[in-house]
């Protein structure tokens, strides 16, 4: 490893640290380092270090270590800025960089496996939008070969839903379009362009997911969940806009403004008989007309 990937293992660990045992004393951090794989010259951790480390991972994460001085003790604040997605995406650096310390932790950490999908082809994606050039793309319909087509796109933002990759893009036409990454064959950055105005938090705002139907408007949504699913939702809303309606000892009933998609069906249908569509009373017979189709496989 070399010293700018050597540093970096380091802050990682220094948040790690902090993150998993916070509220956390010098001591224990320093206690810990003499364990850690990552001090190779089985030096202790002096507080100057410590202090300088301190401000790298803020600086270099976007996070804040408060110190309590009543207890002396850190911990991780997280800045309003600093968006859940991009914690999540430093927490899996921070598994990886566990992993390459001690090989023998993959055999307890497993991450879910994908295939056909290379993320590498973020990086293009990235920077096209960060230098305002254009996108050029041969793209699989439907995994069909017989469906090969080119697209030159004005790219709009890279979006993951599911553990899977989109690239959000604006046509010719001026259409926004979403491209599975999994089926984007080739992908190369092309002329200067003036950007995208389409905002991704706008296209976006009522959908569930990563469907967006032109046909299918936003409406309220009245659903009930049995009681021991109650947290599930709380800890993981279907929307931004989920708000508990009111709640009984063997349910809860949660309103939430969105686009009835595709995908917020299934989603919906995947709970079983934990969750009961109650409003409005299209989609309650269009759940209902499902669950009928899939009967019949059965009978």
């Amino acid at each position: 490893m070399n010293n700018q990937g050597y540093r970096f293992a380091r802050l990682l660990w220094l948040y790690g640290k902090i993150a998993s045992d916070g509220p956390v004393s010098f001591r224990q951090i320093a206690d810990s380092w003499i364990n850690s794989n990552l001090n190779c010259d089985g030096k202790p951790l002096s507080h100057k270090t410590f202090e300088n480390h301190r401000r790298d991972v803020e600086d270099l994460f976007g996070i804040n270590i408060d110190c309590n001085r009543a207890t002396n003790t850190y911990s991780i604040s997280v800045r309003p800025d600093f968006a859940k997605a991009t914690q999540d995406m430093l927490n899996g650096a921070l598994i990886f960089s566990r992993i390459k310390a001690d090989p023998q932790m993959s055999r307890y950490i497993r991450p879910e496996q994908k295939s056909g999908e290379d993320t590498s082809k973020l990086f293009t994606v990235i920077n096209a939008i960060s230098e305002g050039r254009e996108l050029r793309l041969l793209y699989r319909h439907n995994y069909d070969p017989d469906r090969e087509q080119d697209y030159c796109i004005k790219p709009i933002a890279a979006k993951q839903f599911r553990n899977r990759w989109y690239i959000i893009g604006e046509l010719e036409n001026g259409a926004a379009y979403n491209f599975p990454l999994d089926r984007v064959l080739s992908l190369t950055k092309g002329d200067k362009i003036k950007p995208s105005q389409l905002d991704v938090d706008e296209l976006f705002a009522n959908a569930f997911g990563i469907i967006r139907e032109d046909s299918v408007k936003a409406e309220e949504i009245l659903i009930r969940v049995e009681q021991e699913q109650a947290n599930y939702f709380r800890s993981l809303p279907l929307h931004s806009s989920q708000r508990v309606v009111s709640e009984t000892a063997e349910s809860v009933s949660l309103r939430l403004m969105l686009a009835p998609t595709y995908d917020f069906i299934m989603e919906l249908l995947s709970h079983g008989p934990k969750i009961e569509v109650l409003a409005p009373q299209s989609l309650r017979n269009l759940i209902a007309s499902k669950i009928k189709e899939m009967s019949k496989l059965y009978n």
